[in-house]
């Protein structure tokens, strides 16, 4: 519920301030500038979050996270109203940080509230939470924003941060850390090193994150542009919101006595081809469905991937180990904002993206490939 009410409120906002910057700005540098500010805090937060979560306990870290996250939202609010643009980026800048130091807490806390054998019901259920907040959020905001300002929007999701960290409270006594007197903040490197299907899930997290970040950065622009109005990238994201929704039920079904390194290959072909494919369509309904088809596929092989996780590492290092494939996601993110402010204006959109997704796509090739020459 705290992660649900946390990350509802958390698409509500990266719809309103994409629409409100390019607003502002008038270009497409804005929101690509926005992604970048929003992305690159987020490489540095994962370690040192695993690493408290594992020795203080994760509900405590996730809600002191959650606190002063609710208090740099609601400062945007502040200094969109003043017009300070720069100030806007720099409190989305230390908002993202918590942000990403929160997410190994919330993965550390799964193991201490079930069994093994329901760790594919509770993850499953928690992406299932993650999936359709981007289905029902950014639709929301597509439809809020044609009568209130952007900044109504930020507001409700600074709220949001409050009430998790209220709930995340109830959860102080839960799972006690066990590894209060040492270990270091990268312990979780070597046992994703040492795996070949948690190596390939870093690296699928590097090129898909990559991929995605990169369409988040324009696709305000591509809905304007090539769609018809701004507001209708509420509906794009609302498209991929329902594809991760799907993604995630079979994993809720029956958790998987063992993750294969096969499943996470399908899973990231089934999110990067359609993204690369979206380039190239003009219809709205048509465009939606392949977001509709990332989706899924991203869900798939992060919800195997978390349960793999989960099941080959201990419980006192999962945050660290959890911090690894995360910091990996946000260094893609990292990459992929970069490569959207750096080619969209020399470029354009439609080839910024188709770039990135070909690059993702043979780096994902080479690891597959040598992975499995490992393992045979």
């Amino acid at each position: 519920m705290a992660a649900g009410t946390s990350v509802y409120g958390d698409w509500l906002t990266t719809v309103a301030l994409l629409v409100l910057l390019f607003r502002l700005t008038h270009s497409p540098f804005g929101p690509a500038l926005y992604m970048l500010a929003r992305v690159a805090p987020r490489v540095v937060g994962p370690f040192p979050g695993g690493a408290l979560a594992d020795r203080f306990g994760p509900a405590r870290i996730a809600a002191a996270c959650a606190v002063v996250q609710g208090v740099f939202t609601a400062a945007i609010v502040v200094f969109a109203d003043l017009g300070a643009i720069w100030a806007i980026y720099i409190a989305v800048a230390l908002a993202q940080f918590l942000s990403s130091a929160a997410q190994p807490c919330y993965a550390a806390l799964i193991p201490r509230v079930t069994t093994p054998a329901g760790l594919g019901r509770i993850q499953g259920t928690y992406s299932a939470l993650n999936s359709s907040s981007i289905l029902v959020s950014p639709a929301a905001g597509a439809l809020l924003l044609t009568w209130v300002a952007p900044q109504a929007l930020i507001v409700a999701d600074a709220i949001t941060f409050f009430v998790a960290a209220g709930l995340l409270t109830t959860l102080m006594h839960v799972g006690p850390a066990s590894d209060r007197s040492s270990g270091r903040m990268t312990a979780g490197i070597p046992i994703v090193m040492r795996d070949p299907m948690l190596r390939l899930l870093a690296a699928a997290y590097i090129t898909n994150s990559a991929a995605v970040t990169t369409l988040q950065a324009v696709l305000v622009v591509a809905a304007a542009s090539r769609f018809g109005h701004d507001t209708l990238v509420g509906w794009l994201y609302a498209s991929v919101g329902a594809g991760s929704l799907l993604g995630a039920l079979p994993v809720i079904r029956r958790t998987p006595v063992r993750v294969a390194s096969q499943s996470i290959v399908a899973g990231t072909a089934l999110e990067l081809v359609p993204l690369a494919a979206f380039t190239f369509v003009t219809n709205l309904p048509v465009a939606m469905a392949l977001l509709f088809v990332s989706g899924m596929g991203a869900t798939l092989y992060q919800t195997r991937g978390a349960v793999g996780l989960q099941q080959r590492t201990p419980r006192e290092l999962v945050g660290r180990t959890t911090a690894v494939v995360r910091f990996a996601g946000f260094l893609g993110m990292l990459l992929g904002a970069i490569a959207a402010v750096s080619l969209v204006q020399p470029l354009g959109w439609e080839s910024t993206v188709l770039i990135v997704c070909a690059v993702g796509g043979a780096l994902l090739f080479v690891t597959a490939v040598s992975e499995g020459r490992e393992s045979g």
